[in-house]
């Protein structure tokens, strides 16, 4: 049982009164939504803000009803995983469970959104069997609309194999032999959550887990973009009157013609993405240039378009002198103001690849970088034959520094030796937290 604190009941309420929602949208407006089509048929992935369902199509080849022996036959399974809330409850037998079921089944299945008589194979003998399964990864809120887009644009993403029928015996194909076969989907129904405050004074689109929780009341409306309701279902304790019903159909009919823009659009992608081999599916989930790739292409960037504090650099015509790593000082480049540094990015920029985590020689025990780029950089104004007669200089100093600090800590040595204390105790300072130690340990 979800319990929400009075405090934060008044909080809510206060800034819906206000036509202000918690995470800054207007109570028209829905989260972001985006739809991902995985490598198999009938694979998605959508997120809904920060609610994410997965939806996954399979078919297979049964016997059907005696009732509609002509028909083939559709499923509808939704789980709910324990990850996807803290305080979810993944039985079966419970009331928020069937609630999400049913309505499913409802939108999907019951508003006859697929023609079931397509998936006849032989009257009486073989049809196709659709299943639906929709599991929920993450539940930030209206997760029934977010599952009902997820399985609606599995549908229209999944492909059948084909199969060739002579006299009784029957031969499905596999994929890679021919073409498979889309499912016929004649509407794009869509579950619309609407979460209701002052009975019906306030309605907003999309509502988070909190809002869902803190509402009168949930009013849901199965509809497509042809502005043909399919079912509705009330949730809470709610006294409409007919005006505010009207008003919660426009709202709806404008949320449903918008989404199903969004799913039409995702699925063109996805035909062109197959189309020119493009890398489709969790692959195209994955952003380069992370931990998970090292590489990343980098198309049509300007080399003219890089200023250095202000001042534009002057442009080469011919390659960029490279700086290899291996080399312990950095030469001198030819454009004005670009450091070693920036003459390896060009390099880089002009190869049409970046290349992440490159680095060079180890600096561990090595100067700082500003010790090293200063004394490069005078090294680099200092002609060869000075800069040998400087290195011998300072190779010298340095051996007569190391023999006077030797002769010194001969000398300390000596003294500790010799010398002596009177005093009864000792002041020492050990690792250990105790200070003052007597100098006979066994008086």
């Amino acid at each position: 049982m979800k319990v929400t604190s009075i405090a934060e009941r008044v909080f809510v309420n206060s800034i819906i009164t206000k036509n202000k929602r918690l995470d800054g949208r207007e109570l028209v407006d829905g989260r972001t939504l985006n739809i991902k089509f995985l490598r198999e048929w009938g694979g998605c992935y959508v997120n809904l803000g920060t609610t994410i369902v997965l939806a996954q199509i399979s078919s297979e080849v049964t016997e059907p009803k005696a009732v509609s022996p002509t028909e083939g036959a559709l499923h509808v399974n939704f789980e709910l995983t324990p990850m996807s809330a803290p305080d979810v409850n993944t039985s079966r037998s419970s009331s928020e469970f069937v609630e999400l079921q049913r309505s499913l089944e409802r939108c999907v299945r019951d508003s006859k959104c697929i023609d079931l008589e397509s998936l006849c194979i032989v009257a009486g003998a073989k049809v196709w069997t659709i299943r639906v399964d929709l599991r929920a990864l993450n539940d930030d809120g209206n997760i029934l609309e977010c599952a009902s887009i997820a399985a609606i644009s599995a549908l229209a993403h999944f492909k059948r194999p084909d199969v060739t029928v002579v006299g009784t015996e029957v031969t499905v194909h596999s994929l890679d032999d021919r073409e498979p076969v889309p499912l016929n989907l004649h509407h794009m129904p869509l579950s619309i959550n609407l979460a209701l405050f002052d009975q019906g004074a306030y309605i907003l689109v999309d509502p988070i887990e909190v809002e869902e929780r803190i509402a009168d009341g949930c009013y849901i409306i199965g509809m497509n973009a042809h502005q043909e309701i399919c079912f509705v279902h009330r949730r809470g304790c709610l006294l409409l009157h007919e005006s505010t019903i009207q008003k919660c159909e426009k709202i709806a009919i404008r949320r449903a013609q918008v989404i199903t823009q969004a799913i039409r659009a995702a699925l063109d992608d996805d035909s062109y993405q197959r189309a020119t081999k493009a890398r489709v599916g969790y692959v195209d989930l994955i952003r380069t240039g992370t931990i998970f790739s090292t590489k990343e292409l980098i198309y049509n960037f300007d080399l003219n378009s890089i200023k250095n504090q202000g001042i534009e650099v002057e442009t080469i015509d011919d390659e960029p002198e490279v700086v290899s790593m291996e080399e312990d000082k950095p030469r001198k480049t030819s454009a004005i103001g670009v450091s070693a540094a920036k003459e390896r990015a060009l390099q880089i920029l002009k190869n049409s690849e970046a290349t992440v985590f490159e680095g060079g020689k180890s600096k561990w025990a090595v100067e700082s970088e500003e010790e090293t780029d200063s004394s490069s950089e005078e090294e680099d104004n200092i002609p060869a034959a000075a800069s040998k007669n400087t290195s011998l200089k300072q190779k010298e100093l340095s051996s007569a520094s190391s023999k006077n600090t030797s002769l010194k800590q001969e000398e300390l040595s000596s003294e500790e030796e010799t010398g002596f204390i009177d005093s009864d105790q000792v002041d020492v300072k050990p690792s250990s937290t105790r200070g003052w130690y007597s100098k006979n340990l066994f008086s």
